[in-house]
């Protein structure tokens, strides 16, 4: 058996701003910082044997802050980077809406039916970042381990430990919040979610 401690990174620069991040990187805000520290001290009794992130530095940033003076080794995986977005990374959300609006209905609310020349899609997605999850489990068997990566690589997972098709992830009532924490086991081959999109921790986070 494997448990996962799922987690997306803390609130960016860009998130605040409505820019499209995809593979492209911006620094994590003071609120950001302090809601990694928050999930960590959440944290702070839980066996934790070893950290996966990926190798954004959004990611990498928010994973240390989470480790906080305990001695855990940190791994990247380029299996948990985020969903690769082409010319639209770095741009506001606004703009690619107006200038591809089919594209954003789809990439939004018909997650099957987004594909681009120049991006990856969720189906790709969902490949590599399942094949990640896949090697962690196998590597690190008996192990609990934290997982940090982005928030549409957490929502096309979800699909992926639910045993569910892409067109389901709109049904999900709610996208992953920043360092919202996930719990998902595998035993005897088979994923089970115990915890999904939590954010009691929020409560240790001060005013900012």
């Amino acid at each position: 058996m494997v448990k996962l401690f799922l987690t997306r990174h803390g609130q960016t620069l860009w998130n605040v701003e409505k820019r499209m991040q995809g593979q492209l990187d911006s620094d994590l805000t003071e609120l950001g910082r302090e809601q990694a520290k928050a999930l960590g001290k959440r944290l702070s009794d839980e066996r934790i044997d070893v950290i996966y992130s990926s190798p954004l530095g959004r990611a990498m940033d928010t994973a240390k802050l989470i480790r906080g003076d305990r001695e855990i080794e940190i791994k990247t995986d380029d299996g948990l980077m985020e969903l690769y977005l082409g010319p639209w990374q770095g741009r506001l959300l606004s703009d690619v809406s107006l200038e591809f609006p089919e594209q954003t209905e789809n990439f939004w609310k018909r997650p099957e039916n987004y594909q681009r020349d120049d991006g990856e899609t969720y189906y790709q997605l969902r490949e590599r970042a399942s094949k990640a999850v896949g090697r962690i489990a196998e590597e690190e068997n008996g192990k609990n381990v934290l997982v940090v990566t982005h928030g549409i690589v957490l929502k096309t997972l979800r699909s992926y430990f639910q045993y569910q098709g892409i067109d389901e992830i709109t049904n999900y009532n709610q996208s992953p919040q920043s360092t919202a924490l996930s719990i998902v086991e595998k035993r005897d081959g088979r994923w089970s979610i115990l915890l999904w999109n939590d954010t009691d921790h929020y409560k240790f986070i001060p005013n900012v």
